[in-house]
């Protein structure tokens, strides 16, 4: 009777574990795969004339109306000023919410359009809703190659 109990709960363990929910992240990236709808995560450090890309993915499907997009100059340590910001409308379809501009150039936005950073250095994107934070990233811009 123990044995059998024993194995159950062992089972439903391994149920739950596999249902779980990842953690909301933001993903970072050169290249953007329409295909999957992804954002390949290349790094955290980029070259200010590096295409940038940012994906954040709640790791279910949103909870939420409206979406705030911040990026502050600084470290997730010591947030600095705030670089600007984006509220944009999202719906309970959606499991995550790609930033990727386009630049006047063609293609996708640099980090330096992006960031709106002219110099190397460190900058924090943070999404948000409703004052509260659902994920960050600290990212480090280099200069160009």
């Amino acid at each position: 009777m123990k044995k059998s109990f024993f194995i159950a709960l062992a089972a439903l363990a391994l149920l739950l574990g596999a249902c779980s929910v990842e953690d909301p992240a933001v993903v970072c990236g050169r290249d953007w795969n329409p295909g999957a709808q992804v954002v390949a995560d290349t790094a955290s450090e980029f070259a200010l004339n590096d295409p940038l890309l940012v994906q954040f993915r709640y790791g279910k499907n949103f909870d939420f109306t409206k979406l705030t997009i911040t990026f502050y100059e600084g470290t997730l340590a010591s947030k600095g000023k705030k670089i600007w910001d984006r509220e944009v409308a999202v719906n309970e379809k959606l499991g995550s919410y790609t930033l990727q501009g386009k630049s006047k150039s063609g293609g996708h936005m640099s980090a330096r359009e992006l960031t709106r950073q002219k110099q190397p250095g460190s900058v924090v994107v943070e999404f948000s809703t409703e004052g509260r934070v659902l994920a960050s990233k600290e990212l480090t811009l280099a200069k160009n190659k």
